[in-house]
This record gives C-alpha cells, structure tokens and sequence, in this order.
C-alpha cells in the first residue's frame, strides 16, 4: 500500500549558519493509537445534535454562553468535514460514506450512551464499513482579548509619525468527543475528548478597530471545527509531516559541490564526497563527513547505518550528534509502530 514507508521528497530550506545547511523531510509519523488492520473502511457519523428530552438545555447553553444556538451545530458538522478531508488523504483508511450520516446525541459535552450494536451493524452494512467513526459530543467557546497598545513609527508624506496600534486575540476552545466501534468484534476500541486551542489575531488603531479586524465567529467557529476534525484524524491514521535536518557544508569545492547534489536530491553523488572524508586525520573533518553520512544513511532508509556513523561523529566531538542519535533512536521506534499500523 506504500512504497516509502518513512522517507518522503526533499526540500531544501537553505543555509543556516556559514558551516551547515538544513533540508526539510518528509517523516511518516504513526498515529497515536494503533488500530487494528482488520479494519479499513470506515464510516462517520455525527451524533452531536441534541435529542428532543436535550434541545431545551441545548438553547439555553446557547443564550446563555452567547455562542448563538446554532453555532456548536455548525461547528460539528465543520468537525466532520475536517475530519472526513483527512481521511481522504489517508493511506490507512478508506472513508466509505460522502454525506455526514446524523444521530440523535446529548447535544452538550457530555457522551451519550453507546449505540446499539443492531443499530451500528445496520448503518456499517449500508457502506460496507468495518468501523463507524462518532463524533458523540462537541462543544465551543470563545472569548476576545485586546493587549497593550503597542508604539511604532511609520512615514507619512516623508515626515515620521508616531502611533498606537491594539492587538486583539479571539480565542476558540473547541471540545470534541468520539467513539469508535468496531462493528465485527462488537466494541468500542476507542473513546476519548479532546480539547482543540485556535486563536486568530488583528491590529488596529483603537481597540475597537483591532476587534472588528478579527475574524467573525461564524469563520472562527468554521476553521475551529475543521482543525479539530483533522486533529482526531491525525490521532488515528499516521500522517506525513516535514521535519528540519541539519548537515555541514563548507568553503571547500567538494563540499560546495556536495552540497549542490544535495539540492538535486542525489545523495549518492554527495555521499561519494563525503565517505573518504570520514577517514581524515583532522577530527572536527571526519566528524563532520560521519554526521553528514549519517543523514544520508537515513535518507536512504537504514536507520541502523544513521545510528552507526552519528556514533562514530559524537565520538570524533561533534556535539549536534548527541540529539541526533535520539531523533534516530525515536524513528526506529515509530518504525515498529508503522509496520503495525500500515499493511
């Protein structure tokens, strides 16, 4: 299902410092919780909206928070769509369903009682589901601060003028609740909330001006609820993410040239440069060449190599080998966990 488990395309981000240079990488990160690999279609449901017995307490909630009635509806159904546009792209599951299927719920934070299991064979058996995904509660809140006035300078007309500007921050709490139920083993292999954070920020010249610039609740609660669908999405199916490597270049020819296949991607050609440099007298040299083989053992896929020369370069004293060891130390752990989670 995948050809490359943990090593993705190379980006070069530029230099860092006169003797380094840094390279974005894309790592396959497991998810959180491993899900067995019986399962692979998936449906999601969303059974956040009150029942009648809780639609009373649902509108006062509403009035009483001054989020609107309809606001946590919306944001739920935003949460599915997030979460729905994260399975999409997985490599672990197949979304079986397009629209959102909606269940009666307690319309507040609390979690319903567990679905019947005639109920979640039912709608399974209508996509050929393994799992049914439940987003069982959802909830928001928001509140808006305004800082310090802040002086800056800027020109007008060519004559410096000195003003205040107020910066103001809406904050969204969103809380998000799921189960998932494993139809063929008649369980609930995952139930937990989660708290997402997302803040948007404006400037303006009074803090009545800074607060009009910010978003208006209805995309603040939009962009919220989709954050938070996505975020329990990357809980459950492993995701590519971009990480930083660091490797030395320097003044020299080959090592501007290394540095040049680097940026093609053709780390054969740099490790050609590199490899007779791990045997130099001067240490800082042949320390600096072992790191760099390092990062190249671990573009290349052997995690074991990039393990054998970051220890030969801390041992020549080169300092920055120390964290490497652990990053690398870290992926051969996420290693074991992908190989459960992923076919």
């Amino acid at each position: 299902m995948i050809k490359q488990f943990f090593i993705g395309i190379l980006v070069v981000s530029g230099l860092s410092s006169c003797s380094t240079s840094s390279v974005l990488v894309n790592v396959q990160r497991p998810a959180d919780i491993t899900i067995s690999q019986e399962i692979e279609n998936v449906v999601v449901a969303n059974r956040s909206r009150p029942s009648k017995d809780n639609l009373a307490e649902n509108i006062v909630e509403g009035l009483f928070t001054g989020e609107g009635i309809g606001a946590d509806r919306k944001g739920a159904e935003y949460c599915i769509d997030g979460l729905s546009s994260m399975l999409n792209s997985s490599e672990r599951f197949t979304l079986k369903n397009v629209g959102g299927i909606e269940l009666k719920g307690t319309g507040t934070s609390s979690f319903p009682i567990p679905l019947a299991w005639n109920e979640v064979k039912s709608i399974c058996g209508s996509y050929d589901g393994d799992a049914l995904l439940v987003l069982a509660t959802f909830d928001s809140d928001s509140r808006t601060i305004v800082g310090a006035p802040v002086a800056r300078t800027r020109k007008v007309k060519g004559i410096k003028v000195k003003e205040l500007r107020y910066p103001a921050t809406l904050i969204m709490n969103v809380e998000s609740g799921w189960r998932i139920y494993d139809v063929n083993k008649e369980r609930i292999i995952d139930e937990n909330k989660f708290t997402e954070v997302k803040e948007f920020k404006a400037w303006g010249n009074s803090p009545q001006e800074a607060q009009l610039n910010l978003p208006s609740k209805r995309i603040a609660i939009k962009q919220s609820g989709i954050y938070a669908g996505e975020q329990y999405g990357f809980r459950i199916s492993p995701i590519w993410i971009k990480v930083n490597r660091v490797y030395y270049t320097g003044k020299s020819d080959d090592l501007k040239l290394a540095k040049s296949y680097v940026k093609r991607g053709d780390w054969d050609a740099a490790i050609e440069i590199w490899m007779p440099l791990t045997d130099e007298v001067d240490e800082k040299i042949s320390g600096r060449a072992a790191f760099n083989m390092a990062l190249a053992s671990e573009i290349k896929g052997g995690l074991d190599a990039a393990i054998d020369w970051a220890k030969k370069a801390q041992k020549l004293g080169e300092k920055k080998a120390y964290n490497y060891i652990n990053i690398l130390h870290r992926r051969k752990m996420d290693e074991e966990k992908l190989k459960q989670q992923l076919n």
